[in-house]
């Protein structure tokens, strides 16, 4: 596990302060390659599950039959544009594909349709960034 340290005015975040702020949001940008073109990045509703597996439900499309196929990321971030101060991070795994059951942490989707799959990411790597200004406001909201 890495421990927080400054760098050029952003903390990097340890692994425990990662999981602990992806298990605080709901919504992420899910990203994987297009070979031969730029990579697909999308909003997607997620959760994380007690064995550290992020899943998202998905209908038939480019996500899911990309996600079958390669390495993925999901990058979660919360931004305090009027106070500079925000932090992001970024899950990088392997993703597998499987039909929804209810032996898993359901995933609420906010996008209409049916979402009959589940994407599940087993995390290969995590990180995460902070920047952050000192001041009762920013600090009351996380950002310390």
């Amino acid at each position: 596990m890495t421990t927080p340290e400054e760098h050029d005015g952003l903390e990097v975040l340890d692994d425990h302060l990662c999981w602990q702020l992806l298990r605080s949001h709901v919504i992420g940008r899910f990203a994987a390659n297009r070979p031969g073109r730029s990579p697909l990045v999308v909003p997607v509703n997620y959760v994380v599950g007690a064995d550290l597996e992020i899943a998202i439900r998905s209908g038939p499309g480019s996500k899911l039959d990309l996600a079958s196929h390669d390495l993925v990321a999901l990058q979660v971030d919360e931004i305090d544009a009027a106070h500079h101060v925000g932090w992001s991070v970024v899950v990088d795994g392997a993703a597998r594909v499987e039909p929804e059951d209810e032996q898993h942490p359901p995933v609420d989707t906010w996008a209409p349709g049916a979402k009959p799959y589940v994407i599940r990411i087993r995390p290969s790597e995590i990180s995460g960034r902070r920047i952050r200004l000192h001041t009762p406001d920013t600090d009351d909201r996380g950002y310390r």
